[in-house]
């Protein structure tokens, strides 16, 4: 069965929300594109760099662990740059941002 290409960016809620140990996170792409998915704490600080890379077109899943972090709201984001864009304009146009907030329960 082939893969179905995405018609536009998205990124999903993470699930299960709020999570105890792990939560996973989907986002799906339509081109290939240089990805960064990163957690910050209620702070803005970050917390964990859960994806730095280029990516081909499709739907992804990573998964997030809670480590030794404190129980309460946390945000992912996720930001991507189109790679083959040779000037500002292009990368701006191709630029994806989206932020979502996940509960930590202890």
């Amino acid at each position: 069965m082939e893969e179905l290409i995405p018609s536009k960016y998205f990124l999903s809620q993470n699930f299960p929300n709020p999570f105890t140990h792990e939560t996973k996170i989907k986002y799906c792409l339509p081109v290939r594109t240089k990805i960064n998915l990163t957690v910050y704490n209620s702070d803005g600080i970050k917390v964990k760099e859960l994806v730095n890379k280029i990516q081909d077109a499709g739907t992804y899943e990573v998964k997030f662990e809670n480590g030794n972090l404190s129980a309460g709201p946390y945000y992912y984001t996720i930001q991507t740059n189109d790679p083959s864009s040779n000037s500002l304009q292009e990368q701006a146009e191709q630029k994806f941002i989206e932020t979502k907030k996940m509960i930590l329960l202890k």
